[in-house]
C-alpha cells in the first residue's frame, strides 16, 4: 500500500528529517507530511531547511519537492482514515491499543483502509499523550530495555521496510470504512467540549480533558453518520 502517509511531529534536526525521506524513497513510500517544524511557515524558513535536508536525502529530490508543510497534526493528517502513533513505551504507559510492528500489514489489510496515516515523534521525547490522543491506536517496534529508544530516521526506516516486505493488499471494503475519520473525531471533539464548557464550566477547557473525549469518541468507533447524529443534538 503506498497511500500511506508518514507524519513527522515536531522533528527538528533537517538531517535526521532528511533521513527519513531517503528511507521512504528507499522502499517505494512518497507520502509525507512535517507537523510543527517551524513556528510560521514562511517561505525563506522552507527553502533553508530544503537545502539542508537535500544533504542527507540523497537521490531523494522528488520527494522532498512534495513534502508538506503544517501547523498541527489534524492538518498534517487530514484525509486520513486511520491514524498510528508510533511509541517505544518505555516512557508511559499507554492510552490507545498497541498493535505490534509485525501485525501491521495484516491489521491494514483486513481493515480495507484506504489513507492511513504514521505518526513520529520529535528526536528528544517522541510523541507525547496529547499526540497519542490523535491516534487510533500505538505501533511498538520491539527493543532492547537497555535501550529502547530508536532514532528517528531508523524507526522510519524500519516500519517502511516492514510495509513494503509485507506487501500490505486491499480487500474488499470492512466496517472500518465506514468508521468517523480521526479528523471528524478531532472537530466534533472540540464541538462537544465547548458544549461541555457552557453546561458544566471552564474546567473542561483543560486540555487533558480535550484528551479524553477526543480517546473516548475514537474509543467508540462510531461511524460518521452517527456523529452527525450527534452533531445535530448540540446544535
Amino acid at each position: 500500500m503506498k497511500g500511506i502517509r508518514f507524519i513527522l511531529s515536531e522533528a527538528r534536526n533537517p538531517y535526521n528529517i532528511g533521513a527519513c525521506i531517503r528511507a521512504l524513497a528507499n522502499f517505494g513510500f512518497s507520502s509525507i507530511a512535517l507537523s510543527g517544524v517551524f513556528e510560521n511557515d514562511f517561505r525563506e524558513a522552507r527553502l533553508a531547511w530544503l537545502a539542508e535536508a537535500e544533504v542527507s536525502a540523497v537521490d531523494s529530490s522528488f520527494i522532498l519537492d512534495k513534502v508538506s508543510f503544517c501547523n498541527s497534526l489534524s492538518e498534517a493528517s487530514s484525509g486520513c482514515d486511520i491514524l498510528f502513533g508510533t511509541s517505544s513505551l518505555h516512557r508511559q504507559k499507554p492510552e490507545r491499543d498497541v498493535i505490534m510492528l509485525s501485525d501491521l500489514p495484516v491489521f491494514l489489510s483486513e481493515g480495507g483502509y484506504e489513507s492511513p496515516g504514521i505518526i513520529f515523534g520529535c528526536e528528544k521525547h517522541g510523541l507525547t499523550k496529547e499526540q497519542l490522543s490523535h491516534c487510533n491506536y500505538i505501533v511498538n517496534i520491539p527493543t532492547d530495555s537497555r535501550q529502547p529508544s530508536i532514532n528517528l530516521g531508523q524507526a522510519v526506516a524500519i516500519v517502511a521496510y516492514e510495509l513494503a516486505r509485507s506487501k500490505v493488499t486491499k480487500p474488499a471494503r470492512s466496517r472500518d470504512n465506514y468508521i468517523a475519520v480521526p479528523e471528524e473525531i478531532d472537530r466534533f471533539a472540540l464541538q462537544l467540549q465547548k458544549a461541555l464548557i457552557e453546561k458544566d464550566g471552564p474546567h473542561w477547557k483543560e486540555n487533558a480533558r480535550l484528551r479524553l473525549i477526543r480517546q473516548a469518541l475514537l474509543d467508540a468507533r462510531m461511524s460518521a453518520a452517527a456523529v452527525n447524529a450527534l452533531k445535530s443534538l448540540l446544535c
